[in-house]
């Protein structure tokens, strides 16, 4: 079986999209048969191999599994103590339009944006009241909605997909958020991932520490999930990632962008033994980095791994090499770069 979900130019809303009618799919089979999820440019492909029978959607212990989750307090963030009525719209819609939703997800599911359900600010920053762009400023435009399907298939792959980490910035808490875009992926394999990467954070300097530490742990989750097993469907093209400040009595955006992540994928995938050594370096850089007063450790990795070059490995280097050296500070030997890590540090930086 195989179901489309036709891409409308919002990266956020269309991944969330996408993960959402593969956690659908996941649902009715009750995990028997796991949809694989692939981009096709255009589209995203969710695949059933081999088809399965679907069970009762409101008797799935999947589904209700995935209601109970607390991340859709996250996704309604806006709507404060009325989140729990719109988890309830998303659960009301997809039950009662599951057959609509299955018939045309096979021939291209696409998104009407100019629909009745206003799409929350998590689910796409650049439309958070209205707005076309990541920006502060000038929130004039009116809000951008869609239609009610595709807006719940999104809310759903949003609760599954996005991390959520909050962190307090000049006295007021921000939330950073990260997802994972598919290239090929299983969802059993997603969700084992999610298991292992989503519950682990660290305090952050930054948007974009966060996002090389999370894109690195999801590398390396990646690198584990597929040892012994160079064919697993188990590949993210990149990261999508904005965050949300507190302006008054709502969170509105305040950035965001797009990781791409082929090079730690090719290094995750590579199997050869240097790399799981680089990848236990660089997490011991990113806890030590957490710690005050070692900010320009978190600062020279992050810039590492988010812009990989020559001139940003040896400032890496630099940084890292005066922790070794200073008495006060030190690093103990097993958190050194050996020698095969150091060629998959140099091979990521050419």
């Amino acid at each position: 079986m195989r179901s489309i979900v036709l891409k409308s130019g919002f990266e956020i809303f269309d991944t969330c999209r996408a993960y959402g009618l593969a956690q659908l799919l996941h649902c009715l089979t009750r995990g028997v048969v796991a949809p694989v999820i692939r981009d096709a440019g255009q589209a995203f492909v969710i695949e059933l191999q081999p088809a399965a029978a679907f069970s009762d959607l409101a008797k799935s212990e999947e589904w209700h599994a995935v209601l109970g989750q607390e991340a859709w307090q996250q996704v309604f963030l806006t709507y404060k103590a009325r989140w729990t009525e719109q988890r309830e719209k998303v659960r009301a819609v997809i039950e009662k339009k599951l057959q609509t939703i299955l018939t045309d997800s096979r021939g291209g599911l696409s998104a009407e944006l100019d629909g009745p359900c206003t799409l929350p600010g998590p689910l796409e920053p650049g439309a958070f009241k209205g707005l076309k762009g990541v920006t502060t400023t000038a929130y004039n435009e009116a809000a951008t909605a869609v239609d009610e399907i595709n807006w719940a298939l999104a809310c759903l792959g949003a609760v599954v997909a996005q991390r959520y980490r909050a962190q307090k910035v000049s006295g007021k808490w921000e939330y950073y958020v990260t997802l994972p875009i598919p290239a090929l992926v299983r969802f059993s394999d997603f969700h084992a991932i999610r298991e292992l990467v989503y519950g682990h954070s660290l305090a952050y300097h930054g948007l974009s520490n966060a996002v090389a530490h999370f894109s690195v742990m999801l590398a390396e989750a990646i690198r584990q999930r597929a040892a012994g097993n160079p064919s697993l469907p188990l590949q993210f093209s990149g990261v999508l990632y904005f965050s949300l400040f507190p302006s008054g009595n709502q969170f509105k955006p305040a950035a965001g962008g797009v990781f791409q992540m082929g090079g730690l994928i090719a290094l995750a995938l590579s199997g050869r033994p240097g790399v799981a050594e680089a990848f236990a370096t660089w997490s011991y850089l990113f806890r030590r980095g957490s710690v005050q007063g070692n900010e320009d450790l978190a600062e020279a990795i992050t810039e590492f791994v988010m812009a990989p070059s020559l001139e940003s490995y040896y400032r890496h280097a630099r940084v890292f090499l005066r922790y070794v050296t200073d008495t006060r500070k030190g690093v103990k030997q097993d958190n050194l770069y050996t020698e095969d890590a150091l060629r998959e540090v140099m091979n990521y930086a050419a």
